[in-house]
């Protein structure tokens, strides 16, 4: 009897087991399947700001709710013509985790506020997306803000083993949200007085989405990183700062959706040659650590083996040695290594990244920028090589973006324009002769080979003679005369901005200082842990002070740098 009774307990226990079972996996498979994103993020607070003492209250909620993870949400919305040309940027849309969402309306305000200015450029705070970087350009050409810290969310889903895709591929198979991607509310008229509910909910969500997907691939990354997550701390700054301000680049997949697993193409010294920049990444070694003597035989400098070789080809030097190729002088040098600034010349560099060591490939990274050297004197352009330094493709183009910034700081100091100014085009193109031409010329072409239909004949002579009034009918000499007509001018009121950079520290620090300013840039926003030895800020200044010295500087040369004395 009591045997029936514990039997009979048994599977009763057991059957609530599976019932609890079976309500538990219902349970979360209804919470897991996908819904619709309106409902998935049903707690947002959004607020569209067309003013900047709105601006300001809003900058200060969005920094205070950032705290928690230094990130918010990011995106940018515009109007794209019908010509495919995109008007400037019309709504920027920023994030908290906690669903905080602030709405920037830039057709109102036409510029950026300052306190949004200053949030965008924060450091601090990661900028989170897809593709955000592209948004972060074009904030740079149309309200010349130099956004930092932007983070692409597919780096984040390659590193945690997920695969990347859009922002509405990402939020359905990390959140479960499926997003508004219509082509009608996507394309819809961004310049509107006022935005629909389902436009300003579109824009919410798309910032939204990104700071949740972000926090979930982090989250993914400290399991895999952490064997026991909830005692060991994991601090994913690092990662991010490394990913931060760095275009994401697709892997390329073959028909059957696999990742080809192609050798990478070498070089004939054994350098990996980049896709990425095939026409700037270097396949030979930029320093081949040849040495240059006097005759007296004392060191002089470093060289690459042609240089080396055209002063034996031309018989102004002797090949001493073989390996490494050491050439003597026979005639005396203008100057001999002294100090420091000499010493840097002698020394042996290494053919790697200057910020992280790699070795696979690399490219010329001029410090201080060719748009301001190419207006230098030759006084300083000679003897430059101190600010060619080398980066992998990866640090190029992140050290590349974070320049902006410096640009964007010598425009509004030097009054220098850019590219979001009207008068900073070299030449300008007239749309009308431009259609003029284009008319003729396929009017001309067509007609020879009798191929145009009669209307659009017609249609194409009418564009003609609007331009011709004085005409009344298409004569050969007149078609001619539109076939080559002008249509690209020069912009008087062009003005170059390193020329301008340039004539202001001409006139005021010297030029020296505009140096110093982008060699300190660089150290600070690329942290080189591999820099060549003995290079310093400093290196043009002591380098003249030498040649000063040893009287192989005028007063003319000086005044030529902006300076009186050194």
């Amino acid at each position: 009897m009591e045997t029936s009774t514990s039997y009979q307990v048994c599977v009763t226990s057991a059957a609530a087991a599976v019932v609890a079972g079976v309500v538990t996996y219902v349970y979360y498979k209804h919470k897991r399947r996908p819904r619709d994103a309106s409902e998935v993020f049903d707690y947002l607070k959004i607020v569209t700001v067309t003013t900047e003492e709105c601006c300001d209250k809003v900058v200060d909620e969005l920094r205070r709710r950032s705290k928690k993870y230094n990130a918010l949400g990011f995106d940018c919305e515009w109007v794209t013509e019908k010509q495919g040309k995109r008007r400037p940027v019309a709504y920027i849309q920023l994030s908290s985790y906690d669903g905080y969402c602030g709405l920037f309306n830039m057709n109102v305000m036409k510029s950026i506020p300052p306190s949004l200015k200053s949030l965008l450029e924060d450091e601090t705070i990661y900028k989170v997306g897809v593709a955000p970087a592209d948004d972060s350009q074009y904030l740079f050409h149309d309200f010349g803000v130099a956004c930092k810290q932007t983070l692409d969310l597919r780096h984040l889903a390659d590193l945690s083993r997920h695969e990347p895709g859009g922002l509405a591929f990402l939020a359905k198979s990390v959140l479960g949200a499926v997003m508004d991607k219509s082509w009608k509310v996507r394309c819809s008229d961004w310049e509107a007085e006022e935005l629909t509910t389902r436009q300003v909910n579109y824009a919410a969500i798309d910032a939204h989405a990104a700071i949740r997907i972000y926090t979930s691939l982090l989250q993914r990354l400290r399991w895999q990183n952490a064997p026991f997550p909830w005692s060991t701390k994991w601090e994913p700054d690092e990662l991010c700062r490394r990913l931060a301000d760095r275009k994401y680049k697709a892997r390329k997949n073959n028909n059957n959706n696999k990742a080809k697993s192609k050798e990478p193409k070498v070089g004939k010294d054994g350098v990996v040659m980049s896709k990425r920049y095939p026409n700037a990444t270097r396949s030979k070694p930029l320093y081949h650590n040849c040495f240059l003597q006097a005759p007296d035989g004392e060191l002089l400098c470093t060289c690459d083996s042609k240089k080396a070789l055209w002063y034996v080809e031309k018989e102004l030097a002797d090949v001493v040695k073989e390996d490494p190729l050491t050439v003597r002088l026979r005639f005396e040098p203008a100057g001999r290594s002294v100090g420091d600034v000499g010493r840097y010349y002698q020394l042996q560099k290494e053919n790697k990244c200057v910020v992280c060591g790699g070795t696979n490939s690399y490219i010329r990274k001029n410090v201080v920028p060719r748009e301001y050297r190419k207006y230098f004197p030759e006084i300083m352009k000679d003897h430059s090589s101190h600010d060619v330094v080398l980066l992998c493709c990866d640090c190029h183009q992140v050290s590349n973006m974070r320049d902006q910034a410096v640009r964007e700081r010598l425009a509004a100091l030097c009054s220098a324009p850019f590219a979001a100014h009207h008068s900073s085009n070299k030449y300008t193109e007239d749309s009308a002769c431009k259609r003029i031409r284009s008319a003729a010329r396929a009017l001309h072409y067509q007609s020879r080979k009798h191929e145009l239909p009669e209307a659009r004949r017609k249609e194409l002579e009418d564009i003609i003679l609007q331009y011709y009034p004085l005409h009344n009918e298409i004569t050969v000499e007149l078609l001619r005369e539109a076939c080559e007509l002008q249509v690209i001018y020069e912009n008087a009121e062009y003005e170059s901005h390193g020329m301008k950079v340039v004539e202001y520290f001409l006139e005021r620090e010297g030029l020296l200082r505009l140096e110093e300013v982008w060699r300190q840039h660089f150290l600070d926003s690329m942290e080189p842990k591999y820099m060549p030895e003995l290079w310093s800020i400093k290196h043009n200044e002591e380098r003249l002070r030498v040649k000063w010295k040893e009287g192989r500087l005028t007063q003319k040369d000086l005044k030529s740098i902006g300076l009186t004395k050194i």
